[in-house]
């Protein structure tokens, strides 16, 4: 692994730290985007020769464009893996949410995946096998209230996932998605916890708090951040990666029971939880 280059999305917390950490002790060279040039501080400081940190923010498209260049001043022609991690979760009422909120999280956990996939692909096909691991989550797959815009870019990230799957198959490159479910990062105190009271003036007040306490409980059962590095050390090195990895809490409950439901009663369970049914007696 000692000659592998990895270059990871978001660094400056959570998954993104945890794998450029993990890349890093197993002698990697690891490209690290994050925001504010102290957020590269701990790996330039311990693994001096081998991280190369970038203070770029993945929307700025015209400082992605260079990043090739950049990295052909540090002597890389090659990329053997991207890891297109960064993302962003602000939770609310869509009828309530500010549209410029609901913009910058999709410039972010979608745009700037596909954009910043553009920019390094070329790079990826010099390698000798050139690999994807695209983060998306639990929410790539179902859609939960006060998280809609969240889920809707997770799905875009699945379905452009899969397409990329596909496409590159002609150069036998490997394109894998990691859905986490709740995990042990900073992401949902960044992105709900935040707006526990934002929504207090409107009739969704009594159903946000309800959401908000679920979460909040979710997270006491977050699965450890080192479950889901092994599920993108994985995708970037086994020679028959999965098409998906779901590191899910509670997995039975989280994940497969919801899948067993009809619809119509998932929704009325879900709805009665967080106090959205309008009558109850004639949601069945």
């Amino acid at each position: 692994m000692n000659n592998k280059i990895i270059l990871i999305t978001g660094v400056s917390s959570g998954i993104g730290f945890a794998t450029a950490d993990f890349y890093l002790q197993q002698g990697c060279k690891v490209i690290g985007l994050y925001h504010r040039e102290k957020d590269g501080d701990f790996f330039r400081e311990k693994y001096a020769q081998n991280f190369i940190g970038l203070q770029i923010d993945v929307t700025d498209f015209t400082k992605v464009d260079q990043i090739p260049e950049i990295l052909k001043k540090h002597g890389i022609n090659h990329v053997d893996g991207l890891v297109n991690n960064a993302g962003v979760a602000l939770a609310g009422p869509l009828e309530y949410q500010k549209f410029s909120e609901i913009q910058s999280m999709l410039q972010v956990n979608v745009v700037a995946v596909i954009k910043m996939t553009q920019v390094i692909l070329p790079l990826l096909k010099k390698a000798e096998q050139g690999r994807i691991v695209n983060i998306s989550s639990v929410s790539g797959k179902n859609g939960t209230p006060f998280l809609g815009v969240y889920c809707a870019s997770k799905h875009a990230i699945e379905g452009f996932s899969e397409t990329l799957r596909r496409e590159l198959n002609l150069y036998g490159m490997k394109v894998s998605i990691v859905g986490p479910g709740s995990v042990n990062t900073p992401i949902w105190n960044k992105g709900i916890n935040v707006v526990a009271n934002a929504f207090d003036s409107t009739e969704y007040k009594n159903s946000f708090a309800k959401f908000i306490a679920f979460v909040n409980a979710e997270i006491e059962h977050a699965l450890p951040v080192e479950i889901v590095v092994q599920d993108i050390h994985h995708a970037l090195t086994n020679a028959k990666p999965k098409f998906r990895y779901a590191p899910v809490p509670r997995k039975f409950q989280n994940w497969y029971l919801p899948k067993l439901f009809p619809l119509k009663i998932y929704d009325y369970l879900m709805c009665k939880t967080l106090g959205l049914n309008k009558n109850l007696t004639k949601n069945i």
